[in-house]
């Protein structure tokens, strides 16, 4: 006698739905692609940790020592860096060929979940993020440039991570407002001066306050201080950081969602 065995997905530990299945093969991908372009790859993964080691270890290595609220101001301000480059260039590139390329349209017609790709590109964004910035958080560990409790350095790394989700949907909206060629023009033009005038990098002078808060990077290093305890350096309330950001997500995507129906 023959009998038919029908296999549950519980009892198969390989199998997965369907929709999940869609967004992790997309995800995966998605930052495999990432990874294996080495003009973007480099950049965003290497130059933060490099140029932390660099300052923090060596140029600011006396300065740390003798304050050591300077090693967490210079932590978080590199740490900025390596969280939100990924999260912007590799979205806002990336979106912006697959666009020129018409390959969103080929996305749209096959049968995956609606907005599988966009998840994975914002998750993609976010991975790369971890993997830039561990390696940093590392190396101030191991130089104690990082005079923190434990339970501090978590707050904080969820904090910069949280962070970089304003600058994934900044890349969505570049992605889809610039050519292939031109994203990366207007990702450095949008990004490179926040660095700068928000005074992620260092301080400014006063007749320059008054435009600090229109640069998303200001915000994230507002919450990074305030969860590290580093109230020295702190300016505005945690409770505005978190509206700005929010703010500058919903005004970012809403522009890139507008872009995505006016025209793929």
């Amino acid at each position: 006698m023959n009998a038919l065995a029908v296999e549950s997905p519980s009892m198969n530990p390989a199998a997965a739905p369907p929709a999940l299945a869609a967004y992790w093969a997309e995800t995966r991908c998605e930052f495999l692609r990432a990874l294996r372009n080495p003009a973007l790859a480099v950049p965003i993964l290497l130059l933060p940790v490099g140029l932390y080691a660099l300052f923090a270890a060596v140029i600011f290595g006396e300065a740390i020592a003798k304050d050591p609220s300077v090693g967490i101001f210079m932590f978080v301000s590199f740490a900025i860096m390596a969280v939100t480059m990924p999260a912007l260039f590799s979205i806002g590139a990336g979106l912006a060929m697959e666009r020129e390329m018409g390959l969103l349209r080929l996305k749209r017609a096959q049968p995956a979940p609606a907005g599988s790709w966009l998840i994975a590109k914002i998750a993609s964004g976010l991975a790369l993020g971890v993997v830039s910035y561990v390696p940093m958080l590392i190396v101030a560990l191991a130089t104690g440039k990082l005079p923190l409790e434990p339970l501090r350095i978590v707050a904080m790394s969820a904090v910069l991570l949280a962070g970089a989700i304003p600058f994934c949907a900044l890349g969505l909206m570049v992605g889809t407002l610039a050519s292939g060629s031109a994203a990366p023009g207007y990702a450095n033009l949008l990004y490179l001066p926040g660095c700068y005038l928000s005074g992620m990098f260092f301080p400014l002078p006063a007749s320059m306050h008054w435009q600090v808060p229109v640069w998303p990077q200001f915000h994230v290093g507002q919450l990074a201080m305030h969860a590290a305890g580093a109230a020295k350096f702190e300016f505005i309330p945690p409770q505005m950081a978190v509206a700005a950001l929010v703010g500058f997500t919903t005004l970012f995507s809403a522009v890139a969602i507008w872009r995505l129906a006016r025209k793929g």
